[in-house]
C-alpha cells in the first residue's frame, strides 16, 4: 500500500503539509488584500486581483501538494464561484465600476466542464484507463518491444519508438505512466547503479513529449491550439512528425552515447 493511499485511509495529515497549507493561505490572503497600486498594472481591478490571488493559491498548492492536486482543482472552481462570480457571497460583491471590475458569470465558469478540449482529453483518459484495466497496454508493449531484441541500442530505440507512437493517440502523461511501469522487468537485467537505467528511464518522458506533438490529443497545448481553428489536424500531424522524428534521432544519440548504454549484451 502506498504511503499516500495509507494516509487517505487513516485520515493522517503530515505536519509539513499542514504548515505548507497555513503558509499558502497566509500568502494568498496577503496578495488578495494588497493595494492594487502595488502590482503596477494599469487598469487592474479588484476582481483581477482576486483572480491573481487564486492563481497564486493554486500554483503553490500544486507545487507543495499540501492537499491532493484534484482537491486543489475543485478548490479553484469553488473559490471563483464564491468570490468573483455574479453568484458570489454577498460580502464579496461590489458595485461594478473601473475600480471594482466586472464579476464573472458563474454559468461561464461552470461551462468549462463542457469545453471541447476537456471532453477531448476525457476520451483519451478513458481509453488509457480501459487499456490499463484490461491489461492491453502491457500486452501491446511486450509484443512491440520483442522485435527489438536484447541489444542495448535496439532496446533503447524500441522504447523511444513505442512510447512516441502511443503518445500520439493517448495523452503523453498517461503514456509515460504506462511505459514507466513496464520498465520494472527490464531493470532486473541491468546493473544496480548502471547508467543504462537512467538512459532508459529518460527515454520515456522524452519520447512521450516528442510523439505527442503530432496530434491534438497528445498534449494540452496541442489541443488548445487545435481548438482555435487556426491549425488543421493534417498540418499539425505533418509538422509534429517532422519535428518529432528529427528530435527523436537527436534524443537517441544523446541517450546512447552520453549515457554510455552497456547492458543486456
Amino acid at each position: 500500500m502506498s504511503k499516500e493511499l495509507e494516509n487517505v485511509m487513516t485520515n493522517h495529515f503530515e505536519k509539513k503539509h499542514l504548515i505548507a497549507l497555513v503558509c499558502i493561505v497566509i500568502v494568498t490572503a496577503v496578495v488578495w488584500n494588497l493595494p492594487t497600486e502595488v502590482f503596477h498594472i494599469n487598469g487592474l481591478t479588484v476582481v483581477h486581483q482576486r483572480i491573481i490571488a487564486i492563481f497564486v493559491f493554486a500554483t503553490l498548492m500544486w507545487i507543495s501538494e499540501a492537499i491532493p492536486s484534484w482537491a486543489t482543482s475543485l478548490g479553484i472552481i469553488t473559490l471563483m464561484c464564491l468570490t468573483v462570480s455574479n453568484h458570489s457571497l454577498f460580502f464579496f460583491k461590489g458595485e461594478e465600476n473601473e475600480v471594482f471590475g466586472k464579476l464573472l458569470s458563474s454559468k461561464e465558469i461552470m461551462a468549462t466542464f463542457a469545453n471541447p478540449v476537456i471532453i477531448l482529453f476525457l476520451g483519451g483518459f478513458f481509453l488509457a484507463i480501459a487499456a490499463t484495466k484490461s491489461g492491453l497496454d502491457v500486452l501491446l508493449a511486450k509484443n512491440l518491444i520483442r522485435p527489438f531484441g536484447r541489444k542495448s541500442e535496439n532496446v533503447l530505440l524500441g522504447f523511444l519508438l513505442i512510447t512516441g507512437v502511443f503518445s500520439m493517440f493517448v495523452s503523453n502523461t498517461a503514456t509515460a505512466a504506462m511505459m514507466l511501469t513496464f520498465l520494472t522487468p527490464v531493470f532486473a537485467a541491468l546493473p544496480a547503479n548502471g547508467k543504462g537505467r537512467v538512459a532508459l528511464t529518460m527515454s520515456i518522458p522524452i519520447a512521450a513529449n516528442l510523439g505527442s506533438m503530432a496530434t491534438p490529443i497528445g498534449t494540452p497545448p496541442n489541443a488548445i491550439a487545435y481548438s482555435t481553428g487556426l491549425v488543421k489536424q493534417n498540418d499539425m500531424l505533418k509538422f509534429g512528425l517532422i519535428v518529432g522524428i528529427i528530435s527523436m534521432i537527436i534524443g537517441y544519440l544523446v541517450l546512447f552515447f552520453v549515457g554510455e548504454m552497456h547492458f543486456l549484451n
